[in-house]
């Protein structure tokens, strides 16, 4: 697709030309290209490495956004009349009955911490379901500005890592769904060996309509069990599961971007270190820098309700996992699952955090290297370009409330330890309610959590 460029991109442009014929400097040309640098769209643009990514989103009702196959940006469009768009309705609105059912349980069965688990979960479902589907209709501007972008970079383009960036997306994606499905398959395995001994207990010999009762006992008090419902709120939860892993996952994969172009930027910088570089090559550079700045205060204006919802999501339920942790677990499988599970949350949101931090340390990095230009070649150009970088706060955040920066994973680490403190207190009387609980057969507090819990993952 060709590039247009704007008028002030024009105007900055013959700006740039203008310097590079105030110097002559043969060695200063192209000081930071070498072979194999080149631009190659299939795998290094960001429309080419989130094709895979938003095709499996639609499989599971997430980001309807149709054109995903096309060649390039251009062709992306969010129309509402769309088959994507009628799957993602019905998947929010089986989400939403979800919700409804833990609301009229609530209603009847009185509030605690333990029980708004499962609300927590499926109302998150039906916030991430909105958001994205938000997302989806400013995705193909957004896809095309950042095309655009890579375009204007194309002719000072370095690779930053061996594997492509549509390479390092596919691996993160298996990494992360494959540990979501054995997440996802022990808790299947945890629910059945709790079925089977509950149907054992109580002479029945329906196994499956004993595991679907115990593990969704919000819908089938209240309604007669069938089959056929059984699957419906089954695959709503499989569904929603999804849209839970997929919320820290999309914010990795952007975070991968965003800060892959500033690696190569920093990469250009680093290259010319101690040498003596042209005016213009400092404006050109400085140009680019303001490009990304801009990219990322476009994309944070988009993402950053999502990134709140996963910050705070994630918050809430390894808080909820630390309090479980003190629980006696009855059974073998209970043990793995629950080490798994909190093990997989705790890498889950350290990467979001530390991915997501990454775009700002990379924003930084300029400033070390332009301290290091000699006052002989220091310029005007570099002035403002040392000054924009130590002054401009560049990073995600989540809805402003927040900045995503290395020191928030600290404050982040210290609020869990801190709620870790109180919860051992709490334990104390939790406790004692569940030691009135010998029965597995139970529907106790502890139960609850356990047969919703599908909820954590």
């Amino acid at each position: 697709m060709p590039y247009v460029s704007s008028p002030k991109g024009n105007l900055q442009l013959n700006r740039f030309d203008a310097l590079k014929t105030d110097i002559e400097n043969p060695e200063v040309t192209d000081p930071t290209m070498s072979l194999g640098d080149s631009f190659n769209p299939a795998t290094d643009s960001l429309h080419a490495s989130m094709r895979p990514i938003i095709v499996l989103a639609n499989c599971f009702s997430m980001l309807p956004v149709c054109g995903v196959n096309s060649p390039d940006a251009s062709c992306l469009k969010f129309t509402w009349r769309s088959p994507k768009l009628l799957y993602t309705a019905v998947s929010c609105l089986g989400a939403t009955v979800m919700t409804v059912f833990n609301i009229i349980q609530f209603a009847t069965t009185g509030i605690n911490s333990i029980k708004t688990t499962s609300l927590v979960f499926y109302g998150t479902s039906v916030i991430a379901s909105l958001l994205f589907l938000r997302l989806a209709r400013l995705w193909p501007r957004l896809a095309l500005t950042w095309e655009k972008l890579e375009h204007e970079f194309i002719p000072r383009h370095r690779k930053v890592s061996r594997i492509s960036l549509a390479g390092r997306f596919k691996l993160v994606t298996a990494i992360v769904m494959t540990f979501a499905l054995i997440e996802h398959t022990l808790s299947i395995l945890k629910g059945s060996s709790n079925a089977m001994v509950c149907a054992k207990y109580h002479g029945d010999t329906d196994i499956v309509a004993v595991y679907f009762q115990s593990q969704f006992p919000q819908v089938f008090s209240r309604m007669s069990y069938n089959l056929w419902k059984a699957i419906l709120v089954d695959a709503v939860n499989v569904l929603s599961t999804f849209s839970w892993n997929f919320i820290d996952l999309f914010l990795i994969l952007i975070s991968m971007a965003l800060a892959d172009q500033f690696q190569q930027l920093n990469g250009r910088l680093n290259a010319v270190r101690g040498k003596a570089m042209p005016e213009w090559w400092w404006a050109e550079a400085r140009n680019d820098y303001n490009h990304l700045a801009s990219l990322t205060r476009r994309v944070d204006s988009q993402i950053s309700t999502i990134v709140f919802l996963s910050f705070a999501t994630d918050l809430y339920f390894i808080c909820i996992q630390l309090l479980f942790s003190f629980n006696l677990q009855r059974s073998l499988i209970q043990k793995i699952y629950f080490c798994f599970s909190f093990g997989f949350l705790l890498s889950r949101t350290t990467a979001v955090s530390l991915y997501a931090a990454s775009v700002h340390d990379e924003s930084r990095l300029p400033a070390p290297m332009l301290y290091s230009v000699s006052s002989a070649n220091y310029s005007t150009e570099v002035m403002r370009f040392l000054t924009q970088v130590t002054t401009d706060n560049i990073s995600l955040t989540g809805m402003k409330f927040f900045s995503v920066t290395r020191g928030l994973v600290l404050t982040v680490a210290g609020t869990i330890v801190t709620y870790e403190l109180v919860l051992v207190q709490i334990n104390n009387i939790q406790q004692t309610v569940q030691s009135n609980a010998t029965n597995i057969c139970e529907v106790d507090e502890e139960q609850l959590y356990n047969n919703g819990s599908t909820v954590l993952l």
